[in-house]
């Protein structure tokens, strides 16, 4: 038989490669090049795996490795800004417009956190991200004896209207994007907002407000919730609700996924798991009445990557095909708006050092530039290189806004549209971290959906099995961390600017909330509560009476003390968690 012959019977794959060839070709490179080089130079591990998955990585990946996944071009590529979506939701990349490029902030009072935010935009950003303290977030005034100590610490503290009428001090001119992260208490911060743009006078539809509003995930891992996770789902959807009606160019919820990956979800996880959260945030939504293509859009995620440049890379691929899969083969979505996902993507926090911190720079851009590779999504938030230590000090923010700058204007890797696609190595693991991720979520679904996997403790347990892994291969040096288990300092001087709050802050937030209860209407501070109690017994929507009493300036405390009065206070089952 001649070549030309024996090339017209052999198989050819999708993409019109002949696959005997090519496997005949790799046995004879395995055999007579590799081979002899590997015998001479062993390999320096015994086994090469991805860091969270642990799946086997191969030394070389081919057109075979496509087939044994059954990759097929136009039904898992395609192309950008069409279904699946997995080359991006944007036709065009970021050759039009780069990434809305934030960072989170928030500390102190609201006057000092408008200070910081004016910084912030001055040095190039667009977007904001406001994180509030722990007495806000778990619903209490900074003057309860409960949250002594934790008063603007960790993010700003919010107890009335008039806190945010303070930080709103701001140029909008110039702020494209807020985000704002509060999730258990989320009517009444969402509330305060309102009421703050309307004391400032500033149009709704000229911002773009994000509410985070990801209270299950609180129940997951994190901590951050006040009430029953089934109330919890209620206020969430009270919050979704409102906003689709009354302010259609906001974004009422983001899954944070983020979160999930510190507490060491692997990325099939984090997909599994998030789409899994979403899903339970959507039935609720359309119970109320409202179409799933009106609704699915409204859904925003926020993804972290880790060190790991491409595993990261394929979960933002894999995470863009498997909802826009979720939303037309499970609920029958039909447009476009629909099945586009719609991301924030992020380097996280976890692979940042307390030692030799000036290193975690180059951690920094290494997995900013596999966000952008990966297709950065609308925005992108890069953390700051010295976060081990403390709040970000002005040198941090500096660093970390010429960051992304550097990694859009001077790499290149914005200059074409998924430059990554069609690696045989890329387009292997994405597949395979897509069916993994489904195979997943049909288990969350047969047991009732997320919320019965967080009640039942499921998600909880799964993350424990993955913290004591993780951290045993760090703990037995299968993975080396420079400065924590390999190449660390017998003495480190840490040569960097810290941030420090100034310790008067706690007690001049307490005295401005007393001095506020001294001189408003207490009269119509209580009717206001009592009509929140009254919605929370009701079922109605809890937006319009934290509304209502945001305005009266009743605190934040109070409004979430009043919802306490009627759902109860959550308290986590020891017995959920472990491995």
């Amino acid at each position: 038989m001649n070549d030309e012959s024996a090339h017209s019977t052999a198989n050819p794959t999708r993409s019109g490669v002949n696959e005997d060839a090519i496997a005949a070709e790799a046995e004879r490179w395995q055999n007579d090049t590799r081979g002899p080089y590997v015998n001479a130079n062993p390999e320096r591990r015994e086994e090469f795996v991805t860091q969270a998955l642990k799946w086997s990585i191969n030394p070389l990946y081919t057109p075979a490795d496509l087939e044994a996944v059954d990759f097929d071009y136009m039904k898992d590529l395609g192309f950008p800004g069409e279904y699946p979506y997995t080359r991006g939701t944007i036709p065009n990349g970021h050759r039009s417009d780069f990434w809305t490029m934030t960072q989170v902030t928030g500390f102190g009072k609201g006057e000092e956190w408008s200070k910081r935010a004016r910084y912030m935009l001055d040095q190039g950003l667009s977007g904001l991200i406001l994180e509030y303290d722990l007495a806000t977030t778990n619903g209490y005034d900074s003057d309860d004896p409960l949250v002594e100590g934790e008063v603007g610490r960790a993010g700003m503290a919010l107890d009335s209207l008039e806190d945010l009428e303070q930080a709103f001090d701001l140029p909008f001119d110039q702020l494209k994007y807020l985000m704002s992260v509060c999730n258990a208490p989320q009517p009444v911060n969402l509330a305060m907002i309102i009421a703050a743009l309307e004391k400032k006078g500033v149009d709704p539809k000229d911002l773009v407000l994000h509410i985070v509003n990801g209270i299950l995930i609180e129940y997951t891992c994190v901590g951050r919730y006040i009430y029953p996770p089934q109330d919890g789902l209620r206020l969430a959807t009270d919050c979704i609700e409102y906003i689709i009606r009354h302010h259609p160019n906001w974004a009422p919820i983001s899954i944070i996924a983020a979160q999930l990956q510190p507490a060491k979800a692997n990325p099939v996880q984090e997909i599994a798991f998030s789409l899994s959260i979403a899903c339970a945030y959507i039935d609720a939504t359309l119970q109320r009445g409202l179409d799933i293509d009106t609704v699915a859009p409204y859904f925003h995620f926020v993804i972290n990557v880790d060190m790991d440049f491409f595993e990261g890379v394929c979960k933002l691929r894999a995470f863009r095909k498997c909802w826009a899969r979720l939303m037309r083969e499970r609920y029958g979505a039909t447009t476009p708006e629909a099945m586009k996902i719609r991301m924030m993507t992020s380097p996280t926090t976890t692979a940042l050092t307390l030692q030799q911190p000036l290193n975690n720079i180059g951690r920094l851009a290494i997995m900013a530039t596999a966000c952008a590779l990966g297709g950065a999504g609308e925005s992108m938030t890069t953390p700051l290189h010295d976060e081990a230590h403390s709040l970000p000090a002005e040198e941090a923010i500096r660093v970390g806004a010429a960051m992304q700058h550097i990694v859009a204007h001077e790499t290149g890797v914005a200059e074409t549209i998924d430059p990554l696609a069609g690696s045989y190595y890329v387009e292997t693991l994405t597949k395979q971290m897509e069916t993994a991720a489904f195979a997943e979520m049909e288990k969350i679904f047969d047991m009732g959906g997320a919320l019965k996997a967080i009640e039942s403790g499921y998600f909880q347990r799964a993350l424990g099995r993955e913290q004591y892994e993780r951290n045993r291969d760090l703990e037995e040096g299968r993975r080396k961390w420079v400065g924590v288990n390999h190449l660390k300092l017998a003495e480190e001087k840490r040569q960097i600017d810290i941030f420090r709050l100034d310790d008067s802050v706690e007690a001049e937030q307490i005295s401005k909330v007393r001095d506020l209860r001294a001189r408003r209407d207490q009269e119509a501070v209580d009717r206001a509560l009592e009509k929140v109690r009254e919605a929370a017994r009701s079922g109605d929507n809890m937006v319009p009476p934290c509304l209502d009493a945001v305005r009266t300036y009743a605190t934040h405390g109070e409004i979430c003390s009043a919802m306490r009065d009627v759902f109860g206070q959550h308290r986590a089952d020891s017995q959920l968690g472990g491995i």
